[in-house]
């Protein structure tokens, strides 16, 4: 992914749009992911039109679960993925549907770990590396997504309710 400098991603994870009122969802997420340069989806999308609602907004880049679509779209694949945040310093991320192991974000030297799968959201700072769990935005208690700058400096989140 090529973007300019000061990428701003949203970031979301278990938006499960077969099952929630999507359409309804995506309204929020529009208000939300306004203006960001990329968003990052942690898988239980459930669809290929979710994704390309989403792409609507900003490229999407996705990883899958159990109950995704096959990895044969460009803006899906298994994971965890390493993805590229060209303009913004060379950061690159690890792009999760459950939270990996805290050797794969060493073994990738990335100092960004975006996941899901628990519903719940989360920032945290483990040995310099921000890992981020942007919640649900259709299926939790707090539904949630995440907004994460990425400026040359270490990168940041915010947990964003929606």
């Amino acid at each position: 992914m090529t973007a300019n400098a000061g990428v701003r991603i949203g970031a979301i994870s278990d938006s499960h749009s077969d099952i929630c009122d999507w359409p309804a969802v995506l309204q929020r997420l529009g208000d939300v992911f306004a203006g960001v340069d990329l968003i990052l989806h942690c898988g239980d999308i459930s669809t290929a039109e979710a994704l390309d609602d989403l792409e609507a907004i900003a490229p999407v880049q996705a990883t899958r679960s159990a109950i995704d679509p096959p990895p044969d779209d460009k803006r899906i694949a298994d994971g965890p993925r390493v993805v590229e945040v060209d303009g913004a310093g060379g950061h690159r991320l690890v792009l999760a549907f459950n939270r990996p192991d805290a050797s794969v974000a060493a073994g990738e030297g990335v100092d960004l770990v975006v996941f899901g799968g628990t519903h719940a959201p989360s920032v945290e700072t483990v040995d310099g590396v921000l890992w981020v769990n942007p919640g649900s935005p259709a299926l939790a208690e707090r539904t949630s997504v995440a907004i994460i700058t990425v400026d040359g400096a270490p990168p940041t989140a915010e947990i964003v309710d929606v």
